[in-house]
């Protein structure tokens, strides 16, 4: 019926109810005592019928339609019908849509209404009144059950949807991290290789007509470093066209690479490694790695100086790294403004990763850069 009209099925209930209610009701013998129903029986039997279609919608209005009906079939001694079951099922309706106070108060009200009838029609002793009670308070029950697992339905439907945001969050987090990575990766490797191949090709100008040989190694280097570049933008845009597979060329390297990072970028590094860095994690390697790359980029875009010191420290905790990027300076008087972006991203990737990051010049003119993941913690 989820199609049709609000009232459709109310309708139907009425109609069945009322049908039912009078073809039982027709059969119910007569017994001494007994008044056979009469029109206003069979009125009344059609309006509780009608009563039990608006009952989902006005429980109050129903259950006081229902006690008047009932305490009218108990004074005029109308035989035993299934009539009485509308007060039980009114009763129940009552307590599953609203609340337990509104209940109680409907079952005193059914009680008392039921009690008082059978009183002014000459009953006496507990026994009515007691079954008035019984089935009063077990309706009230079982609408209390009702709305109760009505209300932790209402509850685990929410919880899922809850659930299900958050879910979502998670993911759209998930992908502006990944994303911001891929655009710190870039930045690094793509600024790395640019700033070696200017420094390379100018220096293979200057030097073609009169020493050919340096400027040949000058273009090897800038083959090599344009070489790398195109390797690790094709493994990355391969992780980007296929989450299913893995490229064959990891885009994020480690410390291991180090020291051909430090050949390819056209200065001279003194590079010095203390320690087993094969221990430390692999994220941790691809943000220390980063921060030299990125460190010895600023060294040919900024400094005069054609040199560079790299001191790795990773001690006996697989947690424990320490990376140190320093030159003697000073700075190009014709170097562009740096933009901060490049020391941003290595002080930001350093502390997702859980390190310290300090960069600022050095007492002597020249620069430092330092990263610490020492006492890292998860």
């Amino acid at each position: 019926m989820g199609g049709l009209p609000g009232w459709v099925p109310d309708a139907v209930v009425a109609v069945i109810s009322g049908v039912i209610l009078v073809v039982v009701s027709a059969h119910v013998p007569v017994t001494s005592g007994v008044r056979a129903l009469d029109p206003l029986g069979y009125a009344l039997l059609v309006a509780t019928g009608v009563s039990m279609g608006v009952c989902r919608r006005l429980p109050r209005f129903a259950l006081a339609f229902v006690t008047a009906v009932l305490a009218a079939f108990v004074l005029r001694h109308y035989p035993n019908s299934p009539v009485w079951v509308t007060g039980w099922v009114t009763l129940t309706v009552l307590a599953w849509k609203t609340n337990r106070r509104t209940a109680i108060v409907g079952a005193a009200v059914l009680l008392g209404g039921l009690s008082a009838a059978a009183a002014a029609a000459g009953s006496s002793g507990v026994l009515e009144p007691a079954i008035y009670l019984g089935w009063s308070a077990a309706a009230v029950l079982l609408g209390d059950v009702l709305r109760n697992r009505r209300g932790y339905l209402a509850g685990q439907a929410e919880r899922a949807r809850f659930a299900e945001r958050s879910r979502e969050d998670e993911a759209a987090r998930r992908v502006a991290e990944e994303r911001l990575r891929i655009a710190r990766d870039l930045h690094d490797s793509v600024a790395h290789a640019m700033a070696t191949i200017n420094v390379q090709a100018g220096a293979a100008a200057h030097v073609l007509d009169r020493h050919p040989e340096a400027a040949g190694a000058a273009l090897v280097a800038i083959q090599r470093a344009s070489g790398e570049v195109l390797d690790e933008l094709n493994a990355m845009l391969s992780l980007l066209r296929d989450d299913t597979q893995r490229a064959e060329r990891a885009p994020t390297p480690g410390l291991d690479q180090l020291a051909r990072l430090a050949d390819g970028s056209g200065l001279d590094v003194e590079l010095t490694v203390y320690g087993p860095t094969q221990t430390v994690p692999a994220v941790v390697s691809t943000a220390a790695y980063r921060v030299v790359q990125e460190s010895l980029t600023n060294v040919l875009r900024h400094s005069q100086s054609t040199k560079a010191r790299v001191r790795v420290a990773a001690g006996a905790d697989a947690d424990d790294l320490l990376i140190e990027v320093a030159d003697a300076g000073p700075a190009r008087p014709d170097a562009a403004p740096g933009t901060g972006v490049g020391i941003r991203g290595m002080r930001e990737r350093v502390g997702a990763t859980g390190g310290t990051f300090h960069a600022g010049p050095t007492p002597d003119g020249g620069f430092l850069v330092h990263a610490d993941w020492t006492g890292r913690r998860p």
